[in-house]
């Protein structure tokens, strides 16, 4: 691949990071909106809405990741990060389960059951909440990735 390709690969993947953790602010943002039992209605529908965005974007940055992604690059120049490159693209799956048994409950959730609907907000934000360590662990794993030298130079 070429240092231009490169370069335009890491842009991207960093664009979507960044659109990814704006979505993800917007979510919490929603999540954590204080509405009081009439205002519900707009509430699920923009819980909905954001959770929809942040499931669309999270998928297309892993699938990128996972895709000719840093995953790839990293296992070819650092083969003994195998382990910690499994246990990320683990987390992807369980992210995209997650997200497949929490979008019918909120699609189906009644406008005024507030106790079901408080249970998913608290599984949503406990997804974010693994998102976030997992984005965490993911740099931590490309910084050492790149900053550790394996000797061989002479």
């Amino acid at each position: 691949m070429s240092m231009i390709q490169d370069h335009v690969n890491i842009s991207t993947v960093c664009l979507e990071h960044q659109i990814l953790q704006h979505v993800k602010e917007a979510l919490r943002v929603t999540l954590n909106w204080v509405a009081p039992e009439v205002s519900l209605p707009r509430k699920l529908s923009s819980l909905q809405f954001t959770t929809k965005s942040f499931q669309r974007h999270l998928e297309r940055v892993m699938s990128i990741e996972e895709e000719g992604g840093y995953m790839s690059d990293v296992l070819d120049a650092k083969p003994y990060l195998e382990d910690r490159l499994n246990c990320l693209a683990g987390d992807h799956a369980r992210f995209r389960a997650r997200l497949r048994q929490l979008m019918p409950e909120l699609n189906n959730l009644s406008k005024w059951n507030e106790p079901q609907f408080l249970q998913v907000c608290d599984e949503l934000s406990a997804l974010l909440d693994e998102v976030d360590l997992h984005d965490a662990r993911e740099v931590d794993l490309l910084q050492e990735s790149v900053a550790i030298d394996d000797g061989g130079e002479g």
